[in-house]
């Protein structure tokens, strides 16, 4: 799927109309919840471990007439939730009462699906251990998938697939229906026994969401659960494909920043507790309390870097370190490198400009900056090099190598082959051709650095706390 595709899918999703949605559910003080709204389309609900995100879920499927696991049940505590239903233009009022569930109305459960990954791990668990395999292949027919359901397959797990064959084996005790998937590549065919969890959880999502009739709702436990970040981000386009295309609705819980690339705020619930007082609220652009309030919030000044690298490096330590930093000063290349940031240090300070500069140089000015004509503050980024000589010298071990293809979803072969094609360039000539390769944009693949790289942690601590010290000054 290419970049404009996704943008056009999700431009579709958010501007059609969608014949079937959950619109909300009272909870009624259960987990010290109230009421949370949806939105038509998408709705991601996002919140720390123990904040209630599950218990929401729990409660919607009660309502919808979901089966309920153990574990649904221990949460939902035999509360009694409400909730409302918009079924071609009609609401329909439902509650987890005997009777009174949106089943109970002769609402068609096929328009309903569950998913989580535990389900995924069954089926493949079930798929293992079966004595008589082959007999069940023989009793059931296969499913060619086509080229555009291949394709997207393809995207989903960042494989190329030449082929790819689907049985379903049909009232399998506590499970259902059992899809078993088997591909090749390459000329290489291996099934769903042989599969990693994530790529089986990927396709398990595909078939399910593949299925799926028009208006069909969709309830997604943490689908970012042992798949890589760029398969994160293309389920997320996958998504907006399916609702653009067949206007389903996704009820989704999440922890995953990149899940949300293209959620808007108005269709995020971020759950908050602390103690027994739980909220639900909107995010919005900026999450300071003085926004909140109303009260329009003013920079107090500009960090200025050599490179968008660099810009994007800054702006992810910030946003883990210290936000407060990234809400109250804008951020700025200087075209021209350190060079252009020091010309810009040159302009005579005041006291009378409230505004501040602070230059922020790359690690390998720390020793060569001649400092003798700025008027503004300074300070250097982690390490002794440029950003992407570091990100090369990292990856020229082998476990870090590793750790790299395991966030990118890559294979080692591929990653390996395609370092030592462009080791002898340039460093930003390296970084840029690593990024095409990846399909990524900058910002991501910066991101992942600094999430693997954990050596550079205690001089990202240094940094922070000297750019603290030019602040606070």
């Amino acid at each position: 799927m290419r970049k404009a595709k996704e943008t056009d899918y999700w431009d579709r999703a958010y501007k059609r109309k969608y014949l079937n949605s959950v619109s909300g559910v009272e909870l009624n003080g259960l987990n010290d919840l109230q009421e949370i709204s949806f939105s038509d389309g998408i709705t991601a609900i996002c919140g720390l471990n123990g904040a209630g995100k599950s218990t929401v879920i729990a409660a919607v499927k009660d309502i919808l007439g979901v089966i309920l696991t153990e574990s649904d049940r221990h949460k939902l505590k035999g509360s009694t939730v409400n909730g409302k239903v918009v079924s071609e233009k009609k609401e329909i009022r439902c509650s987890n009462c005997t009777g009174y569930r949106l089943c109970d109305t002769g609402y068609d459960l096929d328009k309903i699906i569950y998913l989580d990954c535990d389900e995924s791990n069954n089926i493949q668990e079930f798929t293992i251990k079966q004595a008589n395999f082959e007999e069940l292949l023989e009793q059931n027919e296969e499913y060619r998938l086509s080229e555009e359901e291949i394709e997207d397959i393809c995207y989903l797990t960042g494989k190329r697939y030449q082929d790819c064959r689907v049985w379903e084996f049909e009232e399998i005790e506590e499970i259902g229906t059992v899809p078993y998937f088997q591909v090749t590549i390459d000329q290489i065919e291996y099934d769903s026994r042989s599969m990693g969890r994530g790529e089986h959880f990927l396709l398990y999502l595909f078939w399910c969401i593949n299925k799926c009739n028009q208006g069909t709702i969709v309830i997604i436990e943490e689908p970012e659960t042992y798949i890589s970040i760029c398969s994160q981000m293309h389920f997320s386009n996958y998504l907006g494909k399916q609702m653009a295309e067949k206007g389903i609705q996704i009820i989704m819980t999440t922890h995953s920043p990149y899940l949300l690339e293209h959620i808007k705020n108005g269709n995020i619930r971020i759950v908050s507790r602390m103690g027994n007082i739980a909220m639900v609220t909107k995010p919005d652009d900026n999450m300071m309390a003085e926004d909140i309030l109303g009260v329009s919030q003013n920079y107090m000044g500009t960090l200025f870097v050599e490179d968008r690298v660099a810009y994007d490096f800054l702006s992810i330590i910030l946003e883990d370190k210290a936000p407060y930093i990234l809400k109250r000063y804008t951020i700025d290349i200087a075209e021209g490198g350190e060079k252009a940031i020091s010309c810009r240090l040159e302009f005579p300070a005041s006291d009378r400009i409230k505004y501040d500069f602070i230059g922020v140089y790359d690690g390998d000015m720390r020793n060569h900056l001649n400092t003798e004509k700025l008027q503004w503050k300074w300070v250097f980024l982690p390490g002794n090099k440029p950003l992407e000589e570091l990100y090369r010298e990292y990856l020229h071990n082998a476990e870090n190598i590793k750790k790299f293809c395991d966030s990118m979803g890559k294979s080692d072969s591929q990653i390996i082959t395609m370092l030592a094609t462009i080791d002898g360039n340039d460093h930003h000539d390296w970084f840029e051709e690593l990024r095409k390769f990846l399909g990524v944009d900058g910002r991501m693949l910066v991101r992942v650095f600094y999430n693997i790289m954990q050596d550079m942690s205690e001089g990202i601590d240094s940094f922070i706390s000297d750019l603290k010290s030019c602040i606070n000054h």
